[in-house]
Formats: C-alpha cells, sequence, structure tokens
C-alpha cells in the first residue's frame, strides 16, 4: 500500500510539476551558435552557461569565441510555457589582429519557453534584449603625434533561439 502510494504520487509529479531541473541544448543567435546547459533551480530561478564560436556584426565569420552565462527569473508559469527575464555576461576572446584584448560584456532579456513533448522535457524558447560592451585601443598612424582611437563594440541588440532537453 505505501509504494503504490508513493508511486502514484511520483506518477502525478511528473505531469504536473514545474520544471525544475537540469537541461542541455544549443542556443542560435544572428551572430552566435552556443553549447548550453540549463538549470532551473525552482519555479522562478534558474542559471544558464553556454560556449560557442562567435561572429563580428560587420563581416560574419565565426572566428571569435564566446562564453556567455544567464542567470534567469521567471515571473509567469502554468506548466507549459514560463516567461522569465534576466540578465547576461558574456565574454568573447577576440581573434582580430588590431585588438589584444577581449571584450566583456553585459546585457538584460526577456524570454519565453514553451514545454514539448509528451512529457514536456523538451524545451523551445526565444529572448531578446540589450547587451553592452566595449573596448577600445590606440592606433599610430604615420607619426607618433597622431593617434585614432579604435573600436569594437558587441551588438546592442539580443536575439536568441533555443532548444533545451530536459533530463527530468
Amino acid at each position: 500500500m505505501k509504494k503504490s502510494l508513493i508511486l502514484l504520487f511520483c506518477l502525478f509529479s511528473l505531469n504536473s510539476s514545474a520544471k525544475i531541473g537540469l537541461g542541455f541544448g544549443f542556443d542560435l543567435s544572428p551572430n552566435a551558435a552556443r553549447i548550453s546547459l540549463r538549470n532551473w533551480f525552482n519555479k522562478t530561478s534558474g542559471f544558464e552557461i553556454g560556449f560557442g564560436p562567435t561572429a563580428n556584426f560587420e563581416d560574419f565569420i565565426f572566428n571569435d569565441f564566446s562564453i556567455q552565462g544567464k542567470y534567469m527569473v521567471g515571473f509567469k508559469y502554468n506548466g507549459y510555457t514560463r516567461t522569465y527575464a534576466g540578465g547576461i555576461a558574456r565574454y568573447t576572446v577576440l581573434k582580430d589582429p588590431f585588438f589584444k584584448k577581449n571584450i566583456p560584456s553585459l546585457g538584460l532579456f526577456i524570454g519565453n519557453e514553451w514545454y514539448i513533448g509528451k512529457y514536456r522535457n523538451h524545451g523551445v524558447s526565444m529572448e531578446g534584449g540589450l547587451m553592452y560592451g566595449r573596448i577600445s585601443r590606440k592606433a599610430y598612424v604615420i607619426g607618433p603625434n597622431v593617434t585614432i582611437d579604435k573600436y569594437y563594440k558587441e551588438f546592442p541588440f539580443y536575439l536568441c533561439f533555443s532548444y533545451k532537453f530536459y533530463m527530468k
């Protein structure tokens, strides 16, 4: 009797609980493709970390590499969708010969994740927001008295489509 009650509780909680747990998948942006790992600690908070090749918006050559972390706060959940907002921290390693620096950037975003599949363990999400990151360097032209500041800027708009497979 006790075992059957525990089994019933586990079966009912499988379909009715929030997606709390670990998910892995990929993120696609207009200038990046990342492999990512997402973890929802509870119904309202989660964290994601991802890494992959990144392109500069001026040339669209995927020769840079970025590591990105997100903290997410969910404010609407109904079992099939979750709406959340959060912050992004990204560190991009540049392969540009003019810049010997790497670029850290920060941003804010809002997103929505839809849970699909028989057990609702597939998450498809869309996120949008704003990013800021910029580095500069001085370039000497013709002589030591003439300098030009060159800038490498993060694209200010953040747009991301992602797919996650949740293990729980």
